[in-house]
Order: C-alpha cells, then sequence, then structure tokens
C-alpha cells in the first residue's frame, strides 16, 4: 500500500512539473482522489494563490513551482480530514462558524482592514474566499472531533500536577513567562526528514517564522502564524521548557522530536511574574490546560497519520 501510495504521489507530481500550473485550460478538472473527496487542479491552483499572499510571496513562476508540492501536501490533509469528519457525521456548529470568524478577523486586522475588506482583497489577487473560509471550518470542526474520539484517554495525573505545584512555592522564586510560536511537522517515513527540516530551517530564513508556519505546520496555531502566545514557564514540560530557557528573545529552537512529528520553538519575548503574586488555582489550571492539548494534538497527529498511511491517492 505505501510503495503503491509513493508511486502514485510521484507520478502527480510529474503531472504537475509538466508546465506551468496556473494554466487556465487545467481548471475544474479533476486530478486527484483522497478516498471519496477529490482534488480539483483548481483547488491546487486557489491553494498555491493562497499559500503565496498569507506568506507575503511574489506571484512568480519560481514560488509557484515551489509552493507546489507545500499545498497538494495540505489539500491532501484537508481531504483526509473532510473524509474523517464524513465518516463520524460530523458537522461544522456554530462554533466553528465563530472560530472561523474570528480567525479571519485577525487576519482582516494584519491587511488593516475587516471582513469585507478581505474579501475585496482575496479578490483582488483571484483567490477564491469561500475556499479558505472552509479550509477554517474544516480544522476546527477537525480539533471537535479529535476531542470527541479521545476525551476520554485525556488523563491528568492529580499527583504529578499538586507535586510540580508544590515545588514551584517552595522555589519561592520569580517566574518567568514566555511568548511563544511554533511550527510543527509530521515525520513521514516516506520522505527524507532531514532534507525537510532543513527545507524548513531555509523557508524561515527566507520567508520568516510566521510565514513558514502559514505555509508547512500541520498544527491548529498555522492558522495564526504559529502564534501560541504567552505561556507560563510552569505550564511547559521539562523538555520544552530546557530549550526555550537557552533561546534569546526573536530566536528559533533547532528541532525537538515529539512523537510522530517534530516541533521548532520561537521566542517572541518574555516577563516575570513574582512569586508574592502568583495565583496557584490560576497557574494549576493553566499546567492542567497545557497537558490536556499536549496531549491531543499527539492524538491529531497520530490519527492523522494514520488515516495518511493507510489513504489511496489516485491519478484522474
Amino acid at each position: 500500500m505505501i510503495k503503491k501510495r509513493i508511486i502514485l504521489i510521484t507520478l502527480l507530481f510529474i503531472f504537475f512539473l509538466n508546465g506551468s500550473l496556473l494554466n487556465a485550460s487545467l481548471q475544474n478538472k479533476i486530478i486527484a482522489k483522497v478516498g471519496s473527496q477529490f482534488i480539483s487542479s483548481f483547488e491546487i491552483k486557489n491553494k498555491i494563490k493562497l499559500i503565496l499572499f498569507l506568506t507575503s510571496q511574489k506571484m512568480d513562476q519560481t514560488n509557484i513551482n515551489s509552493a507546489k508540492r507545500d499545498a497538494l501536501e495540505a489539500l491532501i490533509s484537508l481531504k483526509l480530514k473532510k473524509e474523517e469528519l464524513l465518516k463520524f457525521k460530523s458537522s461544522i456548529d456554530m462554533k466553528s462558524e465563530l472560530g472561523s470568524n474570528n480567525y479571519l478577523i485577525n487576519l482582516a486586522t494584519k491587511y488593516n482592514t475587516d471582513l469585507s475588506g478581505l474579501k475585496k482583497i482575496f479578490k483582488s489577487n483571484d483567490i477564491d474566499y469561500s475556499f479558505y473560509l472552509e479550509e477554517i471550518k474544516t480544522e476546527l470542526a477537525w480539533q471537535k472531533l479529535i476531542f470527541n474520539i479521545y476525551k476520554d484517554r485525556i488523563i491528568i495525573n492529580e499527583g504529578e500536577i499538586e507535586k510540580e505545584l508544590k515545588l514551584t512555592m517552595k522555589k519561592n522564586i520569580d517566574r518567568e513567562n514566555y511568548n511563544l510560536a511554533e511550527i510543527e511537522i509530521m515525520l513521514n517515513i516516506e520522505t527524507d526528514n532531514e532534507k525537510k527540516i532543513q527545507e524548513i530551517k531555509d523557508q524561515i530564513n527566507n520567508i520568516g517564522f510566521e510565514n513558514t508556519a502559514i505555509k508547512f505546520s500541520i498544527s491548529s496555531t498555522s492558522l495564526d502564524g504559529g502564534n501560541i502566545g504567552w505561556v507560563d514557564s510552569g505550564s511547559l514540560s521539562k523538555e520544552i521548557l530546557n530549550v526555550v530557557n537557552n533561546l534569546k528573545i526573536g530566536q528559533v529552537s533547532e528541532p525537538i522530536v515529539q512523537g510522530n512529528s517534530f516541533l521548532i520553538i520561537k521566542l517572541k519575548d518574555k516577563n516575570i511574574t513574582s512569586n508574592k503574586s502568583l495565583d496557584i488555582k490560576e497557574l494549576k489550571e493553566k499546567i492542567i490546560t497545557s497537558k490536556k492539548n499536549n496531549l491531543l494534538n499527539l492524538y491529531s497527529n497520530n490519527h492523522l497519520s494514520k488515516l495518511r498511511n493507510s489513504a489511496l491517492i489516485e491519478i484522474k
């Protein structure tokens, strides 16, 4: 199955590399199938334009060629998620609608406009606005599905949490808070991961951390340029905390392998909170939330990885 899938993807790449992908004559043709989901040449074309727009890259042939593989991989993941949502008969509810609006409002703010202005910007760049909206809604629905499937497996050791809190208070020292961003990339047995890591590093140098997160990251934070926000040091795992402690503001970490993915962290800013003003209840909630989110993220990656490894991509 895996060998067959590799061959199909290779053929698909060869197909794309023959001439310009943005040739209008290819529009609306079905070029691949993922389960019962189809990928059209229009979707590939639109996804490439979306990637280049969101990452502030010029719409030239060099950048188009560079974005082809990323567009394809992103669409495969999107179709796999849609297929799984259909399997579990999951729907996009009001929370997904509201959540997608929040993402779009944040994006509009980035371009100093509102939702109406953002739609006009998309139109002027010949990008299908509804395509991006559907992508966001699918991601939010996927997160809800993963939670519903794995919520009973998210078990937090209360004893460990209490022990961590006691150690924190016993130290009686000021605590650091970190403003973090992340890029998470799936490890893949079918590709050269070292080459992928180097590509990510090169992209960070060329187009910046935020744009690289938008373009490559599999985390839901990619919708916001990889932004995690402010995190209390006590809510971070020992491994992540050790890495962040050695970063200067603005620095980017080396890849951190976590299960079937690797993580790259950027330290955007940091500050100090006095232990005297520490809210124990609030800190405990932060630690629990962080641990739950880490577990959910792990389950999400594992679930998607299983789907990807068993999926058959057919050339049309």
